[in-house]
């Protein structure tokens, strides 16, 4: 019998879980965010993710500590913080001396259930977060009123995550029998776009569309700020420049437009072109999710991506210990990860069709 199935829970006001309840002193508008290495999460109303919309550097406010709960007023987005962040506006952080990220996740979970009862129209408050109840687990206080079991807590958290941990290895295994099929289990960390690749440079091989000869065998992509096609736009001869070679991770500045080009191909202006020499296929495919996913940081005017800010960008990726105990990046596990996500969907397509 699990713990979970033998707790006692109570509702109790939200301000009764917790030891404090604010609105975030460390929120700025993105527009307004300072460039700098992405150190610091930087939150905003979405729903998935955490809540992190980019990865950003010290501000002019200092940042949130971590470990608490973060609840978007707009949109009641919750999640359960573990590292010092900067917010957008509309944001309330509840603390605890004895929250921790394993009970912190099971407050979470009781948070989100509780405030379904709200409507973005009718969003919270903290004058409503305030006449709100959650179930939590309880035991008798030293003035004989009920209090949170933290101790308790920390036992269901404990058991849930591990239950959950085993339940995702399973369904991950559930196709694959085979444990080259398994993802591999990576950790990641945050790096500088310059210390994942061993170059990042823009394209010589660039010309204006308009000015591509078009005479002679078509077998080269040409590469442009498009977001669609994993940013080809359209097919040329060889031109009187050479190709970029292929196998390359290719970003376009401006738009932020990202892909992994296989086979050697031309581009258009503004194209950063990041290459290493573990990069492959599987890897590569891996690689440019981790890079857009970051990209969301920038817009496409003012502060659109430069080579400048591209260089004080930090990407989380697959990390390993080498020979000297340095931390390095993981390029075998990240194309394993790849190969795997590779072989997974193709065998969707197969079933599918």
């Amino acid at each position: 019998m699990g713990i979970y199935e033998t707790v006692s829970f109570e509702s109790m006001l939200i301000p009764d879980v917790f030891a404090s309840m604010k609105a975030s002193t460390s929120w700025h508008d993105r527009v307004n965010l300072q460039d700098g290495p992405g150190l610091y999460p930087y939150l905003s109303q979405i729903h998935g993710n955490n809540g992190i919309a980019a990865l950003v550097g010290e501000q002019q406010r200092p940042p949130e500590p971590g470990n608490c709960i973060t609840v978007t007023l707009k949109t009641q987005s919750t999640f359960y913080q573990p590292r010092s962040f900067y917010t957008a506006q509309n944001f309330l952080i509840f603390r605890h001396p004895r929250l921790n990220s394993i009970n912190g996740l099971v407050l979470v979970s009781a948070m989100r259930h509780a405030l379904t009862k709200f409507s973005w129209g009718y969003g919270v408050s903290m004058q409503r977060l305030a006449r709100t109840r959650i179930m939590v687990p309880t035991r008798p206080g030293e003035d004989g009123c009920s209090t949170v079991d933290w101790t308790t807590l920390d036992a269901l958290g404990r058991e849930l995550l591990t239950t959950a941990t085993a339940n995702a290895r399973n369904l991950l295994r559930a196709d694959n029998p085979s444990s080259s099929e398994a993802f591999p289990d990576l950790i990641f960390e945050p790096m500088m776009i310059p210390e994942v690749v061993d170059s990042m440079k823009a394209s010589n091989a660039w010309y204006d569309r308009s000015k591509m000869d078009t005479r002679g065998k078509v077998e080269f992509p040409y590469v442009s700020r498009t977001k669609v096609d994993n940013g080809v736009d359209g097919f040329f001869p060889r031109q009187a420049k050479e190709p970029e070679r292929g196998n390359a991770v290719t970003i376009g500045l401006d738009t932020q437009t990202i892909g992994y080009q296989p086979v050697p191909f031309y581009t258009s202006q503004n194209i950063q072109v990041l290459r290493h020499e573990k990069l492959d296929e599987d890897s590569g495919l891996v690689l440019a999710a981790l890079i857009r996913q970051q990209m969301g940081k920038f817009s496409w005017g003012g502060n659109g991506a430069t080579l400048g800010r591209l260089r004080k960008t930090r990407i989380m990726v697959p990390v390993t210990t080498d020979e000297r105990d340095e931390t390095v990046v993981d390029w075998d596990g990240m194309s394993a990860y790849g190969r795997t996500l590779r072989g997974r969907v193709e065998r969707s397509f197969d079933q599918e069709i």
